[in-house]
């Protein structure tokens, strides 16, 4: 097919222009890392309720100085430890402090993923030819779940950076590459990985370490490590916050953290996230889209490698902690995104065994595995805002529910992408695997903006607290304090106000309703009750919206006292 013939050599071209040198890699890298990461950043509305929860408590140490304790309003937040937090405040102190919009929050995340990118080339120059290291960085630019932690400010693409630090620290000094440069790429990782999400890196870390050193061959190379000096750099990353925090928390954010959160993750499944063994098994197909296709052609070629470096490195990396993940009652599809450089790098280790054309039954497979995720998400881009539009989902077909818009320029690069996906599934069917991936990199760089740039913005109804927040700040002036939200909950309206709006119950609305003529109240159609009993209460507003994380539609509606000074804003 003429068509596979030139994205062949056009991606057989740019891996020979990139393997020239690491800066033309990382040029390759920074800019198919910018086309996906890029579009939807700033359109895309705050996320409930990770991604607020973050973002608000990053901003509250901004707004009280306070660079130790983490709190979301009064409350503490100590489930994580405070790398995170510093970043996403660093950055967003250079774009307007606590006026900052939420994609400069959303920045680390945008780095992490890029850094991850270019330390998986790195580490894949220690293993394969430069050619298929520069391909091992474009490819973990586009994996699904990557480019989605990269939109979003929280822990996971930042953590993904420091774990493909450390892998490829371990693949250089494996194959006796190390040395003090090496070595700091090692440690620095691991610091800054404790710093950002405690424990998780150096478990993983800790059973290739444990690998490495069984094989006779590089159980030498790894004193390029420099185990003492590395060990004491690290704690004087690591300890100095940790004793602070220990001091202001009176030991409770360990308890907390470690006692409480970590505890329940292994002992049940922690907020509903509960998975049976076998989750990550399923979900892998979509959450590491486009190359999960690849994993059926790469795993048998990668077992009879075990020996190896590279064997040894990608199943170490990969296996204990994915049985771990597995066995945990509490499952996150986020969880296993630090492994994903090691499945890259085991990908690239195949490649540089086998011919270009594989075909076989495994190639059918990997046709299947092309198309059907990918195929799905580009309809899906068409299907949800016509049902929401035709009233199809339940609740969704009167005019009070906030506009939903099909996106035509989502449209139009999701139709780009569904041709780009069959010609990458046709690739497959016949065993092409540079063409398969070459299209894959073009159904990706197509696919993601048409989601996140366009389509999703354009869901109006699964993102209310922008709405809301824009009327609590209409109302502000005439309210005698901070608003008060009923049943709606979400952190995401706490960022877009402010830190002292109150989360309260009925009775607490009851009270200020009827004793502050000043009382502005945002309260959903659960507690309907209230509409009725307080017949001095006057509703200002409502909407209706699509509550993602509860699946099901709700009624918002702001109520104030019926009193006069309300007019003037309600203009």
């Amino acid at each position: 097919m003429a068509v596979l013939d030139r994205i062949e050599t056009a991606l057989n071209a740019v891996l020979d222009w990139g393997a020239v040198s690491g800066l033309r890699r990382a040029v390759l890298i920074l800019a198919l890392g910018l086309a996906v990461l890029i579009p939807g950043l700033a359109a895309m509305p705050v996320t409930d309720r990770d991604e607020a929860r973050f973002a608000q408590a990053s901003k509250q140490m901004l707004e009280t100085g306070d660079l130790i304790d983490i709190r979301f309003q009064d409350a503490p937040r100590w489930k994580k430890p405070v790398g995170i937090y510093w970043l996403q405040a660093g950055a967003a102190s250079a774009f307007g402090a606590t006026e900052a919009p939420i994609w400069a929050y959303r920045l680390p995340s945008v780095l992490g993923a890029l850094i991850a990118a270019w330390l998986t080339a790195w580490a894949a120059r220690a293993l394969v030819t430069p050619r298929l290291a520069v391909l091992a960085g474009l490819m973990m630019t586009v994996p699904l779940l990557m480019v989605a932690e990269g939109h979003i400010a929280k822990t996971d693409a930042a953590l993904a950076a420091t774990a493909t630090a450390v892998l490829g620290a371990l693949a250089h000094t494996a194959i006796g590459r190390g040395g003090p440069g090496v070595a700091a790429v090692f440690w620095l990782g691991l610091a800054f990985a404790i710093l950002i999400k405690g424990p998780i890196v150096p478990v993983i870390a800790a059973s290739t370490l444990t690998a490495l050193a069984w094989r006779q061959q590089t159980r030498q190379h790894l004193r390029q490590l420099y185990p003492l000096p590395g060990l004491a750099v690290t704690a004087l990353i690591v300890l100095p916050w940790l004793i602070a925090i220990w001091q202001i928390s009176d030991g409770a954010f360990f308890q907390e953290s470690l006692g409480k959160d970590m505890a329940a993750k292994v002992a049940a499944g922690q907020e509903k996230h509960w998975g049976p063994p076998g989750l990550y098994l399923g979900l892998v197909w979509a959450t590491f889209w486009p190359w999960a296709a690849l994993l059926p052609l790469a795993a048998g070629v990668l077992w009879r490698l075990r020996g190896s470096v590279a064997g040894v490195l990608v199943i170490a990396w990969v296996v204990p902690f994915w049985l771990i993940l597995e066995l945990v009652p509490t499952k996150l599809p986020h969880y296993v995104l630090p492994l994903y450089p090691a499945l890259v790098l085991g990908i690239v280790a195949w490649l540089n065994t086998i011919p270009d054309h594989q075909s076989g039954r495994l190639s059918k497979i990997s046709a299947v595995l092309i198309a059907g995720p990918g195929l799905v998400i580009a309809l899906g881009i068409l299907a949800v805002p016509l049902l929401i539009g035709s009233g199809i989902i339940p609740g969704t077909g009167d005019d009070s529910v906030l506009p939903s818009r099909i996106s035509w320029p989502g449209v139009i690069l999701a139709a780009v992408a569904a041709m780009c996906i069959w010609l990458a599934t046709r690739a497959a069917w016949s065993g092409r695997i540079t063409a398969q991936i070459g299209a894959s990199l073009l159904a990706a760089a197509t696919l993601y903006p048409a989601i996140l740039q366009f389509s999703l913005p354009a869901l109006g109804t699964g993102f209310p607290s922008p709405v809301l927040s824009q009327l609590h700040a209409q109302y502000r002036a005439c309210a005698s304090g901070p608003g008060f939200s009923i049943g709606y909950h979400e952190p995401s309206f706490v960022f877009l106000t402010e830190t002292k709006i109150r989360f309260a119950d009925p009775g607490a609305a009851i009270t200020a309703l009827t004793e502050d003529p000043g009382a502005m109240v945002f309260i959903t159609d659960r507690w309907a009750e209230i509409l009725t009993n307080l017949p001095e209460a006057e509703e200002r507003a409502h909407l209706r919206h699509f509550n993602y994380n509860r699946g099901k539609m709700e009624r918002i509606v702001l109520l104030t006292p019926d009193d006069p000074r309300w007019d003037a804003c309600a203009g």
